[in-house]
């Protein structure tokens, strides 16, 4: 009688997870109230959070080639999370953070627009929604060039008309005037500063919000080949440098280049001789500088992937601390480290060269044209040609004229970087993904039908071994098919066309006879449902881990899919229960607590198709019957969250065969083909592929075997 009730092997749930049974009390309106505590802050504890090894936890998921959260399970990519995630902010930062003034400003950014496909992407149509508040911040760096432009002028006629002519009444309405210029430039500066740093950050807005959607759209491919911290530094280093030079390169950078425009204008305006002989020592700056430019360009080029190497080594290292500790990596993972960060300083220091050559030529030109001026202009003086004031007026701009040339060598230092990391964004978001949006999006039928594989190959890679090779197969609506086969059969592979992480190389997946390459990507997996064999969880509390897929779903909607899957003494075994904190990645969890998490999330998402990839590989026999007849249960109801009959279809990659035995259908894979198709029992008596595998299972597992007949009764 108790084989009846499908959560009767979850009784004692609590006692392997090292905890006593937890008695919970009636439900209200559906929830547990011990298990929502109502204190504003989620509880967090690591030393209190229920770990345990062998018989005493829960054990986890561990080995082969799941769909992982974070890495394919074909051509072993590396996590999505980076390494900077993990470092908590100290409370300084908190309490200066708090302090700020509430920040009421909205970007105005069009959402839609910066998350769309950009594959024709440029600095161009980075700025194109900007233009009129870049048009403005023009205007305010040309009326501050033209206040710069003015201060010499007004000394020259304050010189000559004034001190020269004993004139008091001139001296003060020229000093006067050159009050008013300031006053005024400093206005224009303060406004200027606003406008150009807000454009800023808007237009970083937007390039972050599109770089994150193009992470999003990029299939499963792009992660496999790609180090996370590769990736992390498109979002970080190189947001960063851009960030950097738009905010005060580019402004520096249009303030020097007016300027030297102007003062050229002005030197000419005031003594054209004089002029030649100021801008005799332009040829040698020209040629330093293409040179500069081009030997430095490549120097940072190199040095922006070096510290690529240096964060994707760095996050690699962070995520899989403690297999080093474990292995005694330390010295070597260290002395690897610190090559790649010698590699990135040697890249460095090469740019730094290049910097202390040129920036001191500039200066040293400088000096030499100022010679050559109080020379020339001196002798003019005497001579009468030119006027003393018109001489101190020359001095000042010939000062000026070269102080924009060595900000512009300075600006250059974050132009290249900027240049580059620019280039990279590029590069990223005119990557076309794998598994693209149809131009004509069909929507998905409420019954989805039959999954048909029909003559279906794919490839990893254009000169991959085909890890699927002609598959063709039915699978009626709401049957629960599992698929066996030595490792690197293609099981994984199979349920991965399923979820459109890949589309085939050939051949076609369909669902009701349509295409799924027919359907938006996020129609489709709406109506999915996947438990990877490595469960990830993201930070927060354990009921918004459960909710994932329905962020708005009710308290009691939550539990209840807890419940169902046989993690709710788990849960009440943990501190503040459903208002458990979670820490990234679960690591306050132990591997099991994590996969039952992940269960509970899938069975809230009510899929129509759900995939369990190895989800129950290292739970034991009677934590998986009960998951298993929670399944079984709910398909006996048939019935989705509206009520309406829906029938659930199940793939399960199994490499427990006692896992595989309780399916309806069993799917043998070797070599990325369908060898055998039957029920376990017809597989068994036919004494094949599966039969093999059966026995030489039994042979090792013998109790296992035994435990398994009586579970399934």
């Amino acid at each position: 009688k108790e084989l009846d009730d499908p959560f009767v092997f979850l009784r004692p749930l609590g006692l392997r997870l090292g905890h006593p049974t937890t008695t919970l009390e009636p439900q209200v309106d559906g929830i547990t109230p011990s298990l929502w505590p109502q204190d504003d802050e989620d509880t967090d504890s690591d030393s209190d959070s229920p770990r345990g090894t062998g018989s005493q936890a829960l054990p986890g998921l561990g080995g082969g080639g799941g769909m992982r959260a974070g890495a394919g399970a074909v051509g072993g990519g590396g996590g999505f999370g980076g390494f900077l995630a993990s470092m908590p902010p100290t409370p300084e930062l908190l309490a200066k953070v708090a302090a700020l003034p509430p920040a009421t400003d909205t970007p105005h950014v069009d959402s839609a627009t910066a998350r769309a496909a950009d594959p024709a992407f440029s600095l161009r149509t980075l700025l194109r929604p900007f233009r009129l508040a870049l048009l403005l911040g023009l205007l305010l760096v040309s009326a501050d060039t033209v206040a710069a432009l003015a201060l010499p002028a007004l000394i020259r006629n304050g010189v000559d008309s004034g001190i020269l002519a004993h004139s008091l009444s001139t001296i003060l309405a020229v000093s006067a005037a050159a009050l008013l210029v300031v006053l005024a430039d400093t206005g224009i500066n303060a406004f200027q500063y606003l406008v150009t740093g807000r454009t800023g950050e808007r237009l970083l807005y937007a390039l972050r919000v599109k770089v994150f959607a193009q992470l999003q759209r990029l299939g499963l491919d792009y992660y496999e080949r790609e180090l996370s911290g590769r990736i992390m530094t498109r979002m970080t280093t190189d947001v960063d440098a851009l960030s950097t030079f738009l905010q005060t390169g580019l402004q520096q950078a249009i303030v020097s280049i007016l300027s030297f425009v102007g003062i050229v204008v002005a030197l000419f305006v005031i003594d054209w001789k004089l002029a030649l002989i100021a801008l005799s020592v332009l040829p040698p700056l020209l040629v330093a500088t293409v040179v500069f430019r081009a030997k430095s360009s490549k120097a940072y080029t190199e040095a922006r992937e070096k510290v690529s190497a240096v964060n994707a080594d760095l996050q690699e290292n962070v995520a899989g601390m403690r297999v080093t500790q474990a292995f005694r990596r330390e010295d070597a993972n260290a002395k690897r480290f610190a090559g790649l960060s010698d590699e990135f300083r040697v890249s460095r220091l090469r740019a730094q060269k290049y910097i202390a050559t040129y920036f001191p030529f500039v200066q040293a030109l400088a000096d030499v044209a100022g010679l050559l001026v109080l020379a020339g202009g001196a002798a003019r003086v005497h001579s009468g040609e030119l006027t003393a004031g018109a001489l101190i007026a020359y001095l000042l701009y010939i000062d000026m004229v070269f102080s924009p040339v060595q900000q512009l060598s300075q600006v250059f230092d974050g132009y290249q970087q900027a240049a580059v990391g620019l280039r990279r964004i590029g590069d990223l978001l005119r990557t076309a993904p794998s598994t693209p949006e149809p131009a004509h999006p069909e929507p998905v039928p409420r019954q989805l039908g039959d999954l048909v594989f029909d003559d279906v190959t794919f490839a990893y890679g254009p000169d991959a071994r085909p890890a699927l090779d002609g598959i063709s197969v039915r699978i009626p609506a709401g049957q629960t098919v599992a698929l066996v086969g030595q490792t690197g059969a293609g099981k994984s592979t199979f349920v991965k066309m399923v979820a459109r992480f890949y589309d085939p190389t050939e051949g076609a997946v369909t669902a009701g006879g349509r295409d799924l390459r027919t359907f938006r990507l996020a129609d489709w997996r709406h109506r999915l449902g996947v438990v990877p064999q490595e469960a990830y969880l993201f930070d927060g509390t354990v009921a918004e881990a459960i909710a994932y897929a329905r962020p708005d779903a009710a308290p009691r909607e939550i539990e209840a899919a807890a419940r169902a899957v046989g993690a709710e003494q788990m849960i009440a075994g943990l501190p503040g229960g459903f208002r458990y904190r979670v820490s990234e990645r679960g690591r306050n969890l132990s591997a099991g607590q994590r996969q039952l998490l992940a269960l509970a999330r899938a069975e809230l998402a009510d899929p129509d198709v759900l995939i369990l990839d190895e989800a129950t590989s290292a739970l034991d026999l009677a934590t998986e019957a009960a998951v298993t007849r929670a399944e079984q249960d709910r398909q006996a109801r048939g019935t989705g969250p509206d009520g309406a009959g829906r029938a659930r279809t199940t793939l399960v990659v199994a490499h427990r065969l006692t896992t595989a035995a309780r399916a309806d259908r069993i799917l043998v894979l070797d070599g990325g083909r369908i060898v055998e198709d039957g029920t376990h029992a017809e597989l068994v008596a036919a004494g094949g592929t599966y039969a093999e595998l059966w026995q030489a299972f039994a042979a090792g597992h013998e109790p296992t075997v035994q435990e398994a007949a009586a579970v399934a009764g």
